[in-house]
């Protein structure tokens, strides 16, 4: 498989941008060497200006040792790694080790900073591989208040969250109706919609298999809200962590099934927005909303965004536009990464502009951010292989 090179990239972005790609747009790959299966990264910049970026990786290249094949990332020495760049340096760190649990894979790292300052790590641990997959996925968050190095943390905290969402079979229930009378009633419909009701019958998969993707939300009054959505049965709803994670409730189930891996943003008026992972066949990522921070939502509609089942995240900007990051195809394939900006309120997508485009290569699971001096950073998987890192202006995103 051909490798992306850093000048090949900003040639690139350079050229559909029309300006130097020194000035305005950078890649390079976290790291080089070879560390297995490497994906689903996540960044955050530090209250010192670092930038910190996770990904789940698996712990033997060669490919020896229990569940081999393709399921690389459901063996049992899958864990989650970082790096760490230091303010005002271009070099990444040598690779360390954020959180391995012993004899089980972890996966799906998602960092965040609370209102104190801290760093979260909100990950999945797959219970009952090789048999069971994501639908085993128990799901964990670590507070550190002491991180800011190229080491691993020291966790002050560890929480297990086993979400219970208010009204989960009555409105799993609902949910399943809805699947049963709805458009396109076939045989795959009707069983869909008894999984759902299985689902809701069976305490292992409405406890487990609640997987976080995207960045957690710190909202006005300093609680964490943390993204989920539960593989067992495709729907979401959010955890919200009060008092610095001494105090736990959830929201509502997103009354929509087949969304999942939602990205919240809070947007300038105040209410919250939800983008979602297609997982029911629209071909397009959906849009839930929250007028009472994050404790019911709306049903999940589509909008004017390709995704074909393709990890998707969500920013707002300094200057108040929302920024969309995802897979921009209609087929299936994952090799070229688009960035989408709305500037209102997510009704149009005007803007849009190409990442990296190599016919045949996979780009995927994408996190960003704007980071204090206005600099947005992107993270994505690199075929696999690598997470690549790359930083623009968004002026950049103005440009033709």
């Amino acid at each position: 498989m051909r490798r992306i090179h850093l000048p090949l990239v900003a040639l690139l972005c350079a050229a559909w941008a029309g300006m130097d790609a020194a000035e305005d747009f950078t890649t390079a790959a976290v790291f080089t060497d070879s560390r297995g299966h490497v994906h689903a990264s996540s960044i955050v910049e530090t209250p010192t200006g670092a930038l910190l970026v996770a990904w789940y990786e698996n712990g033997d290249p060669q490919g020896t040792g229990p569940f081999e094949g393709q399921d690389l990332d459901k063996r049992q020495d899958v864990r989650i790694s970082g790096a760490r760049r230091a303010a005002g340096s271009h070099t990444w760190s040598r690779p360390f080790t954020l959180a391995d649990t012993v004899d089980l894979p972890d996966n799906n790292p998602s960092l965040g900073i609370d209102g104190s300052g801290r760093l979260w790590l909100v990950h999945a641990t797959l219970l009952g591989v090789p048999e069971k997959a994501w639908g085993s996925a128990l799901t964990r968050a670590l507070v550190s208040s002491d991180y800011d190095r190229d080491a691993t943390p020291r966790w002050d905290a560890s929480h297990t969250i086993v979400p219970k969402p208010p009204g989960f079979t009555s409105d799993l229930a609902r949910a399943a109706e809805a699947v049963r009378v709805g458009p396109g009633r076939t045989t795959d419909v009707a069983a869909r919609a008894n999984r759902l009701l299985a689902a809701a019958a069976d305490p292992y998969a409405r406890h487990l298999g609640w997987m976080p993707r995207n960045h957690p939300l710190v909202l006005p009054d300093g609680t964490v809200l943390i993204a989920l959505a539960n593989e067992n049965i495709n729907m979401a709803a959010m955890a919200l962590a009060h008092d610095g994670g001494e105090r736990w409730t959830f929201s509502a189930l997103v009354p929509t099934p087949g969304v999942i891996q939602p990205s919240v943003v809070r947007v300038p008026d105040g209410s919250l927005q939800a983008y979602f992972r297609d997982a029911r066949g629209t071909g397009r990522i959906a849009r839930s909303t929250s007028a009472d921070q994050g404790r019911t939502w709306s049903a999940a509609v589509p909008i004017d965004l390709p995704n074909r089942s393709g990890g998707v995240e969500a920013v707002v900007l300094r200057s108040g536009a929302i920024a969309v990051v995802h897979n921009d195809h209609a087929g299936a394939e994952r090799d070229q990464l688009s960035i989408a900006v709305s500037r209102d309120n997510g009704n149009t997508w005007p803007t849009r502009k190409v990442i990296v485009h190599v016919p045949g290569e996979r780009f995927d699971y994408p996190s960003v951010i704007q980071a204090r001096d206005g600099r947005i950073h992107v993270t994505f998987s690199d075929n696999l292989k690598s997470i690549r890192h790359v930083s623009f202006s968004e002026a950049w995103l103005a440009t033709p």
